[in-house]
């Protein structure tokens, strides 16, 4: 094990050797600025690039058709290209920063019995390395939104979430699961494990379980919910 030797060779380790990176993450947490930046830059050059080559005539008429609820004025005043594109930006802004925080918050709860103790920052560093393949989904966003040829409603957009492949319209009962549901999860707990069992004393089976459980809750417990309703 080679800890990276800076940020940006971290990154790249995260992909390409996740111990490396986890190893040089806990003596140096300030080097998440890094990966923080670019989950939260990601999202403004995939949806600029979707809303510059969208039809926005059909997206507005599409929008309206499934927004029913929605007086004409609101939809007029809201369903502008600078409108929608300010809040899908937002939403990933804020969403991707919630998303980290609850992660290092588990991270740091579920670890409290391990021998090694460590800060909260240092479990929120280590969501930011973590998070960080949302790059990878951001780029493959792009991509589709600039070459294909065919229209798709923003909810369809991002390959990020599940609702990226299903492309299921904005008022299917099942649209807020498929848009949230983040396709990257095996990913994701992939990397929770590699930090878990790089900064505890855990034995395989429980860095598992702690990796995988939060997002296992979300993807059993929200469908249980919507089958509930």
């Amino acid at each position: 094990m080679t800890p990276s030797k800076n940020p940006f060779v971290a990154v790249l380790d995260t992909f390409r050797s996740p111990i490396d990176c986890f190893a040089a993450v806990h003596e140096r947490p300030k080097w998440a600025f890094v990966p923080y930046l670019l989950i939260i830059i990601g999202p403004f050059f995939f949806w600029g690039g979707y809303f510059n080559h969208v039809d926005m005539d059909w997206l507005q008429q599409t929008l309206m058709m499934q927004l029913p609820n929605v007086e004409q004025q609101v939809q007029e005043a809201w369903l502008t290209k600078e409108v929608l594109l300010a809040g899908e930006v937002f939403s990933d802004f804020f969403g991707r920063t919630a998303a980290i925080f609850v992660l290092a918050l588990w991270l740091n709860l579920a670890t409290k019995s391990n021998s090694y103790k460590h800060s909260f920052g240092k479990w929120l560093a280590a969501a930011c390395f973590i998070m960080l393949p949302a790059i990878i989904g951001d780029f493959a966003s792009y991509l589709n939104a600039v070459f294909n040829t065919s229209n798709f409603l923003p909810n369809a957009a991002d390959l990020n979430s599940l609702n990226g492949f299903l492309k299921l319209p904005l008022n299917h009962p099942w649209s807020a699961f498929a848009t949230t549901a983040p396709l990257l999860a095996p990913w994701y707990i992939a990397l929770s494990y590699a930090a878990v069992a790089a900064w505890t004393d855990y034995d395989r089976a429980k860095c598992i379980i702690v990796a995988a459980l939060p997002w296992l809750l979300t993807l059993i417990v929200w469908p249980i919910m919507i089958i509930a309703a």
